[in-house]
């Protein structure tokens, strides 16, 4: 059963956190081996691009109503238990997948998927934030960020050595994903509970929590336009194929190097002014883009300190999160960061791909820089009002 957060142990605490890290890196890694795979045998198959988009799409809207339910299975049974409903469910489609590839008899087995990421990713985010204490919030936060980061981009190099046909890329993901299960099993007995009632539905919390909420919004915005345009915005600023994917690569490296600078900054200095520095800092190298973009090098400068900054932003808002609430709260907050995760993620590709069609040569940082002109006044107003004595 699980316990009172407020007797959790340090070595609790220290074993939870290592479980927590093995797990979901593992699903994290499956996760980046997956995405690609199920594209790459549609495809094989003679499915259009236009269907698998939208496949996809109905795939991460499962998100949306999946939300409240993950909220109330954590308040319910503890965090530890939709977990092993998740990755138990995500081995099981995982060997169901290679019976019949299709792009329709794999939709509802890649909608039950999507339903147990849900459960993996929002229920994985507010374990983390509650074995952490707030001394220590930020780099605990960095290190799970880090290793999901680093498990996501080893997916891709997986899949390139399983290559993507027959069965052996299938097993491999839902072999991995049974074995995750294991560290789960080992702590489920000193996983911290949420019971209680929230103080408001999980779209509420938008309202208690803007800030943080709409980072993570933001930030999946940002990923979807960044990851679906950049290769092609970089061919219509003339470069090659290459440079757009180097670009891409960078990004990544910077947003998992960037995790121990933005760590250690959410635990010695103020967050909302972390948030307010990291958005202008961010417009700044979103005005940068194309001009960094004409140099191979400058350009993979500017994506590994942009990345750097993008992820650690995410990180701060986390931390925020987690610092503002606990137990049920804490539950119901994350399904919230799991909501406009969703909608993010959803909506990216298709404002990238309104602004680059208007713009084609400016299309990526007017999309990117007006989103984030139109986050800078809620950390601004929030630092005025502590300048004036309010909260």
């Amino acid at each position: 059963m699980p316990i009172d957060p407020a007797l959790l142990t340090a070595t609790t605490r220290r074993h939870n956190l290592a479980a927590l890290i093995a797990s979901m890196t593992a699903a994290s890694l499956i996760y980046g081996m997956s995405t690609p795979l199920i594209s790459l045998v549609l495809d094989d198959l003679g499915t259009s691009s236009e269907l698998i988009g939208l496949t996809g799409t109905a795939q991460a809207l499962v998100g949306l109503p999946m939300a409240p339910l993950v909220a109330r299975m954590m308040r319910l049974w503890g965090p530890a238990r939709p977990i092993l409903l998740g990755l138990s469910i995500t081995t099981i489609m995982y060997l169901l997948l290679p019976i019949h590839p299709d792009v329709w008899m794999w939709l509802p087995l890649r909608l039950c998927l999507a339903a147990a990421g849900a459960m993996l990713w929002i229920t994985g985010e507010a374990w983390v934030n509650q074995v952490a204490d707030d001394q220590r919030r930020g780099r605990v936060l960095a290190l799970y960020s880090m290793a999901l980061g680093a498990g996501g981009a080893l997916g891709p190099l997986l899949l390139a050595g399983t290559g993507s046909d027959g069965w052996l890329p299938f097993l491999i993901m839902a072999g991995v994903t049974a074995v995750s299960i294991v560290p789960v099993v080992w702590v489920r007995r000193s996983v911290p509970s949420m019971t209680g009632k929230p103080v408001a539905g999980v779209l509420g919390y938008l309202r208690l929590a803007p800030i943080p909420i709409l980072i993570c919004g933001l930030y999946a915005i940002m990923d979807g336009i960044i990851m679906t345009f950049l290769p092609l915005y970089g061919l219509r600023l003339g470069l090659g194929a290459e440079a757009g994917l180097t670009f891409l690569t960078m990004l990544s490296i910077g947003g998992i190097a960037g995790q121990v600078p933005a760590g250690w900054l959410a635990d010695h200095v103020d967050r909302n002014r972390l948030v307010l520095a990291a958005t202008v800092v961010l417009i700044g190298g979103t005005a940068l883009i194309p001009f960094a973009m004409a140099s191979l090098v400058w350009g993979s400068v500017l994506f590994l300190l942009y990345g750097a900054v993008r992820n650690g932003l995410y990180t701060v808002g986390m931390a925020m999160l987690g610092t503002r609430f606990s137990g049920a709260d804490l539950a119901s907050a994350s399904a919230a960061f799991g909501v406009a995760w969703v909608l993010g993620m959803v909506l990216g590709p298709s404002i990238g791909g309104f602004v680059m069609d208007a713009l084609p040569r400016l299309g990526i940082p007017v999309a990117i820089g007006a989103l984030l002109l139109l986050f800078l006044p809620l950390p601004i107003a929030a630092e005025l009002r502590r300048g004036q004595g309010r909260v």
